[in-house]
């Protein structure tokens, strides 16, 4: 047991020492925060009295910086970032709009394997029954009218048997009248 408590006693005492060694670091953090923005607000003074003394202004002085950078004034430099940025938002709109697509046939696609579903009815083969339908209700009702009886002409008698089948004559044409006893070529 004696173990137990001096690991026990010695985890209290490391977790004392870096609660205390946090605790002075933030304290360091805080002074060193405040001294370096003393100091940096001195030396922009110091500058600013600097560049006075020889006649160059806060703006002058970042003109020549831009100037002697780049090779373009401050203008120049900012056209140049304007029409940089309207690039810039012309291709990453693009490129949204790509990956929207890309993204949804992927979530279709991946949907589609996870739950395939029911395959879509087609309507098509709907019309065409429809369609048979209606073609055998009109073949019904064309085969059901009732026939046509050929009119009279007055050629037959009431006396003689009528033969209303079809002869041929000689030269190969079908005709309904009787061929007559010998032929007669006019």
């Amino acid at each position: 047991m004696d173990e137990v408590k001096t690991m026990s006693r010695a985890g209290e005492n490391v977790g004392r020492a870096v609660g205390t060694g946090v605790k002075g670091a933030r304290h360091g953090a805080v002074k060193a925060r405040t001294v370096g923005s003393k100091v940096s607000r001195q030396a922009a003074a110091l500058a600013e009295q600097e560049l006075a003394a020889r006649g160059i202004s806060t703006d002058d002085l970042q003109e020549r910086i831009a100037q002697r950078a780049t090779g373009m004034s401050r203008k120049e430099l900012a056209k140049r970032g304007k029409k940089a940025r309207k690039e810039w938002d012309k291709r990453t709109a693009k490129q949204r709009k790509q990956l929207a697509k890309s993204a949804e046939a992927a979530r279709k696609e991946l949907a589609g394997r996870i739950d395939p579903g029911k395959p879509k009815r087609r309507k098509w083969p709907w019309a065409l029954l429809v369609l048979a339908g209606l073609a055998a209700a009109a073949a019904a009702a064309l085969s059901r009218r009732p026939e046509e009886l050929p009119l009279d002409d007055g050629q037959f008698s009431g006396s003689e048997p009528q033969d209303h089948s079809p002869t041929s004559t000689e030269n190969g044409q079908v005709s309904d009248k009787q061929p007559h006893q010998g032929s007669q070529n006019h």
